[in-house]
């Protein structure tokens, strides 16, 4: 049974960044991303990220309660983010990207 293959990316940086503006770019070109929010990163949930075509986004709970910000609409938040981000990589992984 072949798994099928995504792209992951861990964003930390805020949306202000731009090293974001070029994950966001990579993702939505991908077309099959997963892509997971921690640190400053959780940021993007407050401008609709979780909208982005192509992508399923995950945010770390962590952060999301450090910086006040509630995960919204189509976001995943896992109660082990780091498991659940190594394991997405061990086993789903096409490419991985880190910004």
């Amino acid at each position: 049974m072949k798994r099928e293959k995504h792209d992951v990316f861990l964003l930390t940086k805020p949306p202000s960044s731009p090293r974001s503006e070029l994950c966001l770019k990579l993702a939505v070109r991908s077309g099959n991303a997963r892509l997971y929010l921690a640190g400053d990163g959780v940021y993007h949930l407050l401008s609709g990220i979780q909208e982005l075509p192509g992508c399923t986004v995950y945010a770390c709970q962590e952060d999301l309660e450090a910086r006040a910000i509630k995960g919204r609409g189509k976001v995943t938040v896992p109660e082990n983010f780091y498991a659940a981000f190594i394991k997405d990589l061990m086993e789903h992984c096409r490419q991985a990207y880190t910004f």
